[in-house]
């Protein structure tokens, strides 16, 4: 089902088979949170906007066999949050036959903060989830303020369980892991631009990361 309907309300608790049952809206976005049903808006323009673009940048240079899906519904197994929705997931497995993907599958998550509120989720709740179930590396991109957007990468250190921050980088960012990607975070916001003048424009601004 493709309509918009009326959400269901949130903040009720729900399980697992109860949520995998509700009718397919694509009005909204619905996930578990901490045993709750919880209920957001489908992202506006400036969150889905940089969704797309980053989609983009990363297939431009995923190798074979990799691909990144936006909006697609995660199941973590650990915890009391068994259903995500990442914005972004890179995986080198083929989820094509599946309802969901595992998170086992997933090489690297991506969250955009696009609010305050979507920024504390991010920032700290959604990184304990993560780690708990083991995604190995996870990103969040800060677009709260159009003018500075921010990555921040989180890398699993598999002897603790948790994760290692860096410092947040603008600009182009070089990163080595779980690939070797440039990402131009300017590109992410705003009017389209020629990809050539917003490149060249940036070489100075390249920040790196392993």
């Amino acid at each position: 089902m493709t309509v918009e309907m009326v959400p269901i309300p949130h903040g009720r608790p729900i399980s697992v088979r109860e949520f995998d049952a509700l009718p397919t809206d694509t009005s909204h976005r619905y996930e578990i949170e901490n045993g709750l049903l919880l209920v957001n808006a489908r992202p506006a323009p400036p969150h889905s906007r940089a969704i797309m673009r980053l989609v983009f940048q990363l297939d431009g240079q995923l190798p074979p066999g990799w691909e990144a899906f936006a909006e697609i519904e995660a199941e973590l197994p650990v915890g009391r949050s068994q259903r995500r929705v990442p914005d972004i997931v890179v995986t080198q497995v083929d989820i094509d036959s599946q309802a969901r993907i595992r998170s086992e599958q997933i090489a690297l998550a991506i969250e955009i903060a696009s609010s305050d509120e979507s920024a504390v989720r991010d920032y700290a709740t959604k990184a304990g989830e993560y780690a708990a179930n083991g995604i190995p590396h996870y990103w969040v991109i800060d677009i709260v303020d159009l003018e500075s957007i921010g990555l921040t990468v989180y890398r699993l250190n598999n002897d603790t369980g948790k994760y290692e921050i860096a410092p947040r980088m603008t600009g182009v960012v070089q990163l080595e892991s779980p690939l070797p990607l440039t990402i131009d975070l300017d590109m992410l916001a705003g009017p389209r631009r020629d990809s050539g003048a917003g490149s060249a424009g940036a070489t100075a601004a390249i920040q790196t990361t392993d």
